[in-house]
């Protein structure tokens, strides 16, 4: 094959070519980079860069940089060759580095060769090349309001969709609309409930990447924490799409506080509130205490290799409807979901706030609101089997044992050793020292006090045995269950009534 001398730029610039290549191994100084003449600089967050390019030009047989008509054998005329049947375009806008002759680095846009018809393709990866330069520019938004039927329908389209993206279940689709719905009016709100993302990691990034396009204004980021949020625009509140297995305690606690409006942070010398909706994706296993307060958990299995060669990704055209859609759907709807009075009253404590806030969301949609706390019951009755089989409530059962064994004092020791029996009989193989089980009682709001000589201890006289049945009855009832030893204990009776 015929090798040329010189290779002509969109500016007619000469750079070397496969005949004379040139000196990879020279020290350019970063100054000595140039711009092609042609190319306009364009702004974007501050930053100068090229000009994304001018678009298709004349067909490969009258472009300037065609091969000779003698050389039969090149590259060029080859490739031409094979698509008779169809025009080859030639089409510019790609912006990329080269050398000159003179050993400056250069910017230019270099002709790509594309069947006629085809067009759309290298047009699509020059926007998306430069999305990469320009990422705000990328960002899903609403060009205007348009129509979407009633709140199913649109909840529907949304689901099917998030399903197709995600590949997840029906449950799952449906609860991940839900909480991308409530970003629409997170300032209609008191709260903007989280959500927290658990499983492996291509499932977790195919969420994330498919909430940013139904979310409103969202914004993803590879890590938490405080520099990463001054930097965020927090004049059209955002939602934040978080990819970070590694969080920090502190910043769970932040993210918790972020979900209501007024815990502020000190950032670049003044004070700003975080508030907003924030999902994080924490990897496929996480501790209680990575989990921000207020957010919605979702559990992800691993994609059927099916389901994966199924997927194909949304057309911009698909996305663009789905936001205006939303924008409707807010512009019809935001002082409504402000003053609804919707209330999930069958679940308790932070689901129920969940709840109220997504909620509020689906208006003129009982059906939805019903839908919506058939699919936090599992998640209400997970956390409260938790709750009831944590330390914290295994250290209430007994305490409540030996109050009912009418001893009016107890010994941290005694605590700890019928803590033990517990844990044994249930098949652990923990021992619980007295230090520990101390340390747990104060924990819970149980000071205990030194006894005399026996050592440290709870007085059981009537208001600590009205706090020790209120506790439990919060920790899921443990130690109320009815037997020989409380049968007649009206504190039982009292505190089961509001179980």
């Amino acid at each position: 094959m015929q090798n040329y001398s010189t290779t002509e730029n969109a500016n007619g610039a000469e750079f070397p070519g496969t005949g004379a290549p040139p000196d990879v191994n020279a020290t350019v100084d970063p100054s000595e980079i140039t711009a092609p003449t042609t190319a306009e600089p364009v702004s974007t967050a501050g930053a100068d860069e090229p000009s994304m390019g001018r678009g298709i030009e004349a067909p490969a047989t009258t472009s300037s940089n065609a091969a000779p008509a003698a050389a039969s054998t090149n590259s060029v005329t080859s490739h031409s060759q094979s698509f008779a049947s169809k025009p080859v375009m030639k089409v510019t806008g790609i912006v990329e580095m080269a050398r000159t002759r003179e050993n400056t680095a250069t910017y230019w846009e270099p002709p790509f060769e594309v069947q006629e018809g085809s067009e759309s393709s290298i047009e699509s990866i020059i926007r998306r090349a430069a999305l990469v330069r320009s990422p705000l520019a990328a960002i899903p938004l609403p060009t205007g309001s348009a129509s979407f039927g009633t709140t199913d329908e649109l909840f529907g389209r949304l689901q099917n969709t998030m399903a197709a993206q995600a590949s997840v279940s029906a449950q799952t689709s449906a609860l991940l609309s839900f909480w991308a719905i409530s970003t629409w009016f997170s300032d209609g709100l008191s709260l903007a409930p989280g959500l927290v993302i658990v499983g492996p990691a291509h499932e977790g990034d195919l969420v994330l990447r498919a909430l940013r396009n139904f979310c409103h204004y969202p914004l993803m980021l590879t890590r938490t924490d405080i520099p990463s949020l001054q930097r965020a625009n927090w004049y059209t509140t955002p939602t934040l799409l978080l990819y970070d297995p590694n969080i920090s305690k502190q910043m769970v606690t932040t993210m918790g506080c972020a979900s209501t409006r007024g815990y502020m942070i000190n950032a670049s010398g003044g004070y700003k509130d975080f508030y907003g909706p924030k999902a994080i994706y924490l990897g496929e296993e996480v501790s209680v205490d990575r989990i921000p307060r207020c957010s919605l958990h979702v559990r992800l299995q691993p994609t059927a290799p099916a389901s994966a060669m199924q997927q194909s990704p949304l057309t911009e055209a698909a996305v663009q409807d789905l936001q205006n859609q939303l924008q409707g759907y807010r512009c019809k709807n935001l002082a409504r979901v402000k003053n609804s009075d919707f209330d999930a009253s069958l679940l308790t404590s932070d689901t129920r706030a969940i709840a109220n806030a997504l909620g509020a969301c689906v208006i003129d949609s009982p059906g939805l609101q019903s839908q919506l706390i058939s699919l936090l019951k599992p998640v209400e009755n997970q956390r409260q089997a938790d709750r009831s089989t944590c330390l914290e409530a295994v250290t209430l059962e007994a305490t409540l044992n030996l109050a009912h064994a009418g001893k009016a004092q107890i010994l941290v020791a005694e605590v700890a050793s019928e803590v033990n029996r517990i844990a044994q009989a249930r098949g652990e193989r923990l021992h619980y020292s007295a230090e520990t089980i101390g340390h747990r009682l104060k924990k819970i709001g149980l000071v205990t006090r030194r006894l005399g000589k026996a050592g440290k201890g709870l007085v059981m006289d009537l208001a600590t045995m009205k706090q020790v049945h209120e506790l439990a009855a919060a920790y899921g009832g443990v130690g109320l269950e009815q037997d020989e030893n409380n049968l007649h204990c009206p504190s039982c009776i009292e505190n089961k009534r509001f179980m």
